[in-house]
């Protein structure tokens, strides 16, 4: 059985092969002459025959060195590219991310922020997708997605959730809007009022309506929609008014399409942030994570969870 070899007997057998000497190859691999041609006699002693013919102050790769360094080199090679990857991998020029988002933060504000992170690591691919925030929940579950935003009351034990930003829900309005001379918006604001209402099955529904109640109020439903941005198209042609969580309506009011106005009592909306629990984020995910945060405090100011 051949003796163990060690990864410093190849180093020197390639330096003295690639400089033609042993001084050079010292000089390459920060050595003494001696400590290279003891790795050079300890590596033709493991082989069993010679690697070079030695001749004045040169040495002569046999035709035994010449196909074993078509191996040596090979290896290198592909070592060269691990470290390559690795550096790729530090300085953020070489990976991925998976993200899932609810639709009111993926319609816009991520898509805003990948441009963002694609333009400063373009080494970096970015994977999104939309879903319900219960079907994000379970992506995340699965390990396979990196982050994932939505807005939540129920856990996953193979999931981390927490609260990323929290900020008032708002009513939008068409613009011109009678109501827009009001700062504020009270229960009683919206009766009679032809209302443009969240899906029954959609978790912010049930806070519109209790809302709503405090004052008695008894909006004319004029129609229903699943996603705030459907609801916030809807206002801008002029068929009602309605309440949203506050990105997508600040999205709009900055268009120009809509006007917001707080309500009164105020309705917090708040986004979680959701991690896979059994790894710990990239410092891909990490570096994205904090042009989220940042996107969120522009957007919305500087209120959090």
């Amino acid at each position: 059985m051949l003796p163990r070899l060690t990864h410093r007997q190849i180093e020197a057998f390639r330096a003295v092969i690639e400089t033609g000497k042993i001084t050079s190859a010292a000089e390459v691999l920060a050595t003494t002459q001696p400590s290279i041609s003891k790795l050079i006699a300890d590596l033709e002693s493991a082989a069993g025959f010679a690697l070079f013919e030695r001749r004045a102050r040169q040495v002569i790769p046999t035709s035994e060195a010449l196909a074993l360094y078509e191996e040596v080199e090979r290896s290198f090679v592909g070592m060269a590219e691990i470290s390559r990857v690795i550096e790729d991998i530090r300085d953020f020029r070489k990976g991925s991310l998976l993200v899932a988002g609810m639709p009111a933060l993926a319609l816009k504000l991520l898509p805003d922020v990948i441009a963002q992170f694609v333009a400063e690591e373009p080494g970096i691919t970015v994977s999104l997708r939309a879903r319900s925030s219960q079907a994000v929940l379970r992506h995340l579950s699965s390990q396979q997605f990196d982050l994932g935003f939505a807005a939540l009351e129920s856990d996953h034990p193979a999931v981390t959730r927490a609260p990323i930003f929290t900020a008032p829900m708002l009513a939008v309005l068409p613009r011109g809007h009678a109501l827009e001379r009001k700062d504020s918006l009270a229960p009683s604001d919206f009766d009679q009022q032809p209302f443009i209402a969240l899906g029954a099955e959609i978790g912010t529904r049930s806070e519109t309506d209790m809302f709503l109640a405090s004052g008695n109020a008894r909006p004319r439903i004029v129609a229903e929609a699943q996603l705030s941005a459907s609801i916030c198209e809807l206002v801008a042609s002029g068929a009602g008014i309605s309440i949203v969580e506050p990105v997508t309506a600040t999205h709009f009011a900055s268009a120009g399409r809509v006007s917001t106005r707080l309500l009164d009592p105020e309705q917090r909306f708040r986004y979680d942030l959701l991690l896979p629990a059994l790894r710990r984020p990239s410092r891909v995910a990490s570096r994205f994570l904090e042009l989220v945060e940042h996107r969120f405090e522009t957007l919305l100011g500087t209120e959090s969870g």
